[in-house]
């Protein structure tokens, strides 16, 4: 089966991705064969489409993938559109990469680093926002998190997640006595727990050294390293 990670709004139409994976199985296809796989689609209208866009080639009244698929996973960049087989070797590369993101506001100087595979399933803030904003599936992990932050402003919410985690330069342990939907946020994360008194307490890495050392060269308040792996 063909996968389409990153797609954009042409590609990720269900018709178009029944479309390529029917015509990846079988040979000589006419757009009658095609009518008739897909009775309910607009098919003319979507088929025009999608030649000019280059993914499918009409020859002689027969109809071909043009697709650019994946060829090496060495130099993919992280939210680049990619098509692949699911039962290539390439495909399996893929999965087994590691990226790095990072999330900066302007409220503050805080970073926030996290690791992520090329589809984006950890469960990360940037992930989160990321899928959001494109209208991505998300995963049953990052389900949770939206019925908690819903499609809240990145912005808005990295000014008061990130203003509770810099709390504990300062503190090992943090009350927060009022329910507070970013700090619920953060737990879901994982980037904080609760110790049996009900205080939180930080459970991601904090880059320390290298933040005292942006604090003496640009006068920062703070910068945090998160590491999701």
């Amino acid at each position: 089966m063909i996968t389409i990670i990153n797609p954009t709004r042409l590609t990720r139409q269900p018709f178009f991705k029944d479309l390529i994976n029917y015509l990846d199985q079988h040979d000589d296809v006419i757009l009658r064969q095609i009518k008739a796989q897909f009775p309910d689609q607009p098919v003319d209208k979507l088929m025009e489409e999608y030649i000019k866009a280059g993914f499918i080639l009409r020859e002689n009244k027969r109809y071909t993938l043009n697709l650019p698929f994946l060829e090496s996973a060495d130099l993919v960049d992280l939210d680049l559109e990619v098509f692949v087989r699911e039962d290539s070797a390439v495909f399996q590369e893929l999965k087994a990469k590691v990226f790095q993101t990072e999330l900066r506001n302007t409220t503050n100087a805080a970073i926030l680093i996290e690791e992520t595979d090329f589809a984006r399933h950890a469960q990360t803030l940037s992930n989160y926002f990321y899928k959001v904003a494109h209208q991505y599936p998300l995963t049953e992990d990052q389900e949770k998190l939206y019925a908690i932050l819903g499609d809240v402003n990145p912005e808005y919410a990295l000014k008061y997640m990130t203003s509770f985690l810099l709390k504990f330069l300062k503190k090992e342990v943090v009350q927060q006595k009022r329910r507070d939907i970013f700090v619920d946020s953060l737990e879901v994360l994982g980037c904080i727990r609760k110790n049996d008194e009900g205080k939180y307490e930080l459970a991601v890495d904090f880059d320390r050294g290298f933040y005292e050392a942006i604090e003496k060269a640009r006068n920062f308040p703070s910068l945090l390293s998160f590491d999701y792996r």
